[in-house]
């Protein structure tokens, strides 16, 4: 996950809840999170300001999140152009902060539990990269106020970058990075092929919080210590790791760096999504620095205005493109203002295991590093499901269909994949794809990957060289660290209704 790259707990499913997407998931409160996950970013618009149609960029088969400015239920429009219009009348902060994306069901049977006409006003923190949904079953049609920033970074070498990775010594980080590593390479080997001048990726290095194992001959690493005490919680040594990276390993010939974490695929040849020096990031919906401004205060500083707060990234410190000066800058106060999150009772409770990634906002806004969002960086199955332009695959959901393909959320499928089923063993070779009738490209994908890794990789079934099945072992004699960070019975998983 994100936060964690050995978290026992999955992350929250992103249901669409009406208070976010305002779709069909009735059985959502208005008081629920809001969540949702990231769409294809939108291309820079190259007409001028003054001829630019907002109206024109709307995005059919999308659905924008956000904060509600007017419910959609009630809120019917003849058309998308009206809907339009009256995010545009209702545009002022007055209406519930100000109309800048809308969202609306052009079906004449409804979307969903929704109906025809459907027109759900909403706000977004930064609507020139508007977030939410697409994939082409969806049926809202989505729009955004403001002109379309462009998210396509700088072309050219002098924009390569490196890989850090941070990770443990257990099985389950082990097989994880290996596939990891297995398509970065292949990925740079074709980026190469392409464009053999102006390829961007450069190197790959794992910083390893822990012993010296087996992969140090297989995967550049970069031996760090573990923190001393983790409290229960080993994500802790995540920005110690970094932090320590800049005192303890060799500097990299890159200027540039990409944060990543275990169990992200690279499904394309991966460009620097920077502009400038500007770092950019993948945005998530639980990341929501104004829902906490009292604690955002307590650590970032109490001199923060309420909008300064609002204007804070949503995201955590993966994905993640940066300067490498500017990381050697925000590492070791993204390492003091974890551990004091963690040792804050408050915070502790009401950021639980996301706690490293606002410890990683609230460490880019004292640093003064901004972040601009790449929601198109990576795909989060099953709940993204086309291939689309994304760049990398993040395995962190469970993925259920039952014998006939359908997905069956917060049900366990017929057919199913959850890296938590490895946590102390190895995926089998040859694993069976998704029923025929799953219209899912990316947990497609996801399977094709892993077949195709665990078939070329050496010593598939024992990658640390302790025997194959010596994960299981540990765990039954009971002295196994479990990958949340202690010693005892696994967490038990949030188990998500179907929405």
């Amino acid at each position: 996950a994100a936060a964690d790259p050995a978290a026992a707990a999955a992350p929250p499913p992103p249901w669409g809840s009406k208070s976010w997407f305002g779709s069909s998931r009735r059985e959502r409160n208005k008081s629920d999170p809001a969540p949702a996950v990231s769409s294809s970013d939108s291309s820079s618009d190259s007409s001028d300001e003054e001829t630019w149609d907002s109206y024109a960029s709307r995005k059919e088969h999308t659905e924008y999140g956000g904060d509600v400015v007017k419910w959609g239920e009630t809120n019917i429009k003849r058309s998308p152009r009206e809907c339009h219009d009256e995010c545009e009348l209702l545009s002022d902060e007055r209406h519930n902060g100000g109309c800048n994306v809308w969202v609306y069901c052009p079906l004449e049977g409804g979307c969903g539990t929704q109906p025809s006409g459907a027109c759900w006003l909403k706000r977004q923190g930064r609507p020139e990269i508007p977030t939410g949904v697409s994939d082409e079953t969806n049926p809202w049609i989505s729009g955004s106020m403001a002109k379309p920033a462009d998210v396509r970074g700088e072309r050219g070498a002098h924009k390569k970058f490196h890989v850090l990775v941070t990770t443990n010594a257990n099985i389950y980080q082990a097989w994880q990075v290996r596939v990891m590593h297995y398509w970065y390479e292949r990925m740079r080997e074709r980026c190469e092929e392409e464009d053999p001048d102006g390829c961007q990726m450069g190197g790959f290095t794992r910083i390893l919080h822990d012993k010296a194992d087996a992969l140090v001959d297989e995967i550049p690493t970069c031996v760090v210590d573990r923190l001393d005490n983790e409290m229960g919680f080993v994500v802790l040594s995540r920005p110690n790791a970094f932090k320590q990276y800049f005192e303890k390993c060799g500097d990299i010939e890159e200027d540039y760096v990409l944060m990543a974490e275990p169990d992200h695929l690279y499904l394309r040849p991966l460009a620097n999504l920077m502009n400038g020096r500007t770092a950019a990031a993948f945005p998530f919906f639980y990341i929501n620095p104004k829902g906490f401004p009292e604690l955002i205060r307590r650590f970032a500083g109490e001199h923060l205005t309420d909008q300064e707060i609002e204007d804070m990234d949503p995201i955590g410190s993966s994905p993640v493109f940066i300067h490498k000066e500017d990381l050697r800058r925000v590492a070791p106060i993204w390492h003091d203002a974890t551990l004091k999150i963690k040792q804050d009772r408050e915070a502790d409770k009401a950021w639980g295991w996301v706690l490293e990634m606002y410890g990683y906002t609230i460490a880019s806004k004292i640093a003064g590093v901004r972040h601009d969002l790449r929601p198109a960086l990576m795909a989060q199955p099953p709940w993204d499901k086309g291939l689309g332009e994304f760049f990398i695959l993040h395995f962190t959901y469970g993925m259920d269909y039952d014998e006939n393909g359908v997905f069956t959320p917060g049900k366990i499928g017929a057919w199913r994949f959850d890296k938590r089923s490895f946590m102390a063993g190895i995926p089998p070779k040859n694993l069976e794809p998704p029923p025929p009738g799953c219209d899912n490209e990316l947990v497609k994908r996801l399977i094709e990957m892993m077949n195709e890794a665990s078939a070329n990789l050496p010593n598939w079934e024992d990658p640390l060289g302790r025997g194959a099945g010596a994960g299981r072992r540990m765990l039954r004699a009971g002295w196994l660290e479990d990958p949340g960070g202690g010693v005892g019975p696994r967490p038990e998983r949030p188990r998500p209704s179907p929405g």
